[in-house]
């Protein structure tokens, strides 16, 4: 297996080579556009390109042991994190595995296979071929010891990459719950039958929050990025600064503008806008990203400054997509991960996404069996509405 951090040159690149119709997340466009979002040294690790095998991760060696929790595997097995919440019986279990555990530095420099976007899967025709994928997990970890790496993780292995899974059970990774993902796949065939799917609570929510839009004025619009002027993108960006001092986020005005500026210039067809419009003036929006089957909700923004903003976040995100999904024929929507209450009161499902860790000093697998055991079972999950 080759591995090679440069982007495409001339030729095509044997990434370019593996599948002439790559899945969004692993896409070059994708992988050069939303690089910044990935910390340390990339790589793109593929075995027999052009071939019926031709299997290829993608990967970052991250050499800070305090990296972001959501791409740090020592953080994601041994502490709390704000991408799930655990049982209060999981955090005591936790703490007990991280008393005995290894240090967090021990485990840096480490190499993590995922994608922007948080999903990890292979790419290539090889992906489903159990001996195509045992051959690629096995020359990873021997390029991963070549270069002195102290682990390696697959994270946030999606719940249908059942080859995967199986191939890094075999290679004896460590196997633990990360978080839990929330997707909403519309049911029957008309919004009816969403609106009939959900709660009495629910259905009552949805039809306050449409009246009072429609009595505020409020109207819906809906667009492609590639049709958004300059003059649009400026107010999409001041509304994710809004968004991003709510939640105590540094502000990034320069990086909020130049994601969607890549977003429009690269995949501006498959970039979906839904916005709330007041007075001609968007007041509140969510970015809907078309990976074909799935519609991945992005990033939302509001502008709190405006009374008329309050409960447009719902129907952006999640009515009116719901509604244009019967027409557009899209059969899931994702909303990644987090706040899985509100997710599953508007319909969503909660599936398990796996982690998957080998320390590469054998004296610490003990210790992350050990949490990754206490984890097991326990991602707290909100009660489904009942009427």
């Amino acid at each position: 297996m080759s591995a090679f951090a440069t982007g495409p040159g001339p030729d095509p690149t044997p990434w370019d080579r593996l599948d002439t119709d790559p899945p969004l997340f692993a896409s070059e466009p994708w992988l050069t556009a939303m690089a910044g979002r990935i910390d340390g040294e990339h790589r793109r690790f593929v075995r027999r390109p052009g071939t019926p095998e031709g299997t290829g991760f993608f990967g970052t060696v991250i050499a800070d042991s305090r990296v972001s929790e959501s791409k740090n595997p020592w953080e994601l097995l041994f502490e709390p994190c704000s991408l799930r919440s655990l049982t209060p019986d999981a955090v005591t279990a936790q703490s007990a595995a991280r008393t005995g555990g290894p240090p967090r530095e021990g485990w840096f420099p480490s190499l993590v296979l995922t994608y922007p976007g948080l999903e990890c899967f292979p790419a290539g025709p090889g992906r489903h071929r159990a001996g195509a994928l045992d051959a690629a997990v096995a020359d990873i970890l021997d390029q991963a010891r070549h270069d002195g790496l102290r682990s390696v993780a697959f994270l946030y292995v999606q719940p249908e990459e059942h080859a995967l899974a199986e191939a890094l059970r075999r290679a004896d990774f460590i196997e633990f719950p990360l978080a839990l993902r929330s997707t909403l796949s519309p049911p029957g065939t008309s919004f009816a039958d969403y609106r009939a799917s959900l709660s009495r609570d629910a259905r009552k929510g949805m039809s306050r929050i449409r009246r009072r839009l429609s009595e505020r004025g409020v109207t819906i619009r809906r667009l492609r990025l590639s049709a958004a002027d300059d003059a649009t993108v400026d107010r999409l960006v001041d509304l994710r600064m809004q968004h991003r001092a709510k939640y105590g986020r540094r502000s990034d005005e320069a990086g909020e503008r130049a994601q969607l500026t890549s977003f429009r210039e690269n995949f501006g067809d498959r970039v979906h806008l839904v916005a709330a419009v007041a007075d001609g003036r968007i007041i509140g929006f969510c970015l809907f990203l078309d990976a074909g089957a799935v519609r991945h909700a992005w990033t939302t923004g509001t502008d709190y400054t405006d009374d008329r903003s309050k409960d447009t976040y719902f129907e952006v995100c999640y009515y009116t997509p719901v509604e244009d999904a019967y027409v557009s024929g899209c059969r899931e929507l994702s909303y990644s991960y987090g706040t899985e209450g509100a997710k599953i009161e508007r319909g969503c499902r909660l599936d398990e996404v796996k982690g998957f860790v080998l320390p590469l000093d054998p004296g610490d697998r003990g210790p992350a069996r050990n949490a990754a055991a206490a984890l097991t079972g326990g991602l707290a999950r909100p009660s489904s509405p009942h009427e």
